[in-house]
C-alpha cells in the first residue's frame, strides 16, 4: 500500500520547522510512509529523508548518499 502525507503540517508555526519536518520523515518512512509533499528547498529536510532511506533499506550500497556527499564536496571546492 501506498501512503502520503503533508510533510510540513506537522510542524506548521513551530520553531525549528526544517528540523522537526527531517525527524517526522524519517520516522514516518520507518513506519511505511511512501511519499511525501514536502519542501525540497530545505537542505535538512532532504538530508534527513536521504539518512532515513539508507539507514533503512532504501538505498541499497548507500548509492545515493554517497552521489550527494560527493557532490556537496565538489561544490564547496568550486
Amino acid at each position: 500500500m501506498n501512503t502520503t502525507c503533508g510533510a510540513s503540517n506537522t510542524s506548521f508555526g513551530l520553531p525549528g520547522r526544517h528540523t522537526l519536518g527531517g525527524a517526522f520523515l524519517a520516522i514516518a518512512s520507518s513506519h511505511g510512509l511512501t511519499s511525501a509533499i514536502m519542501d525540497a528547498r530545505s537542505d535538512e529536510v532532504v538530508e534527513a529523508v536521504r539518512a532515513a532511506d539508507f539507514l533503512l533499506g532504501h538505498d541499497e550500497w548507500g548509492a545515493s548518499w554517497i552521489a550527494a556527499y560527493r557532490r556537496k564536496q565538489a561544490a564547496a571546492a568550486a
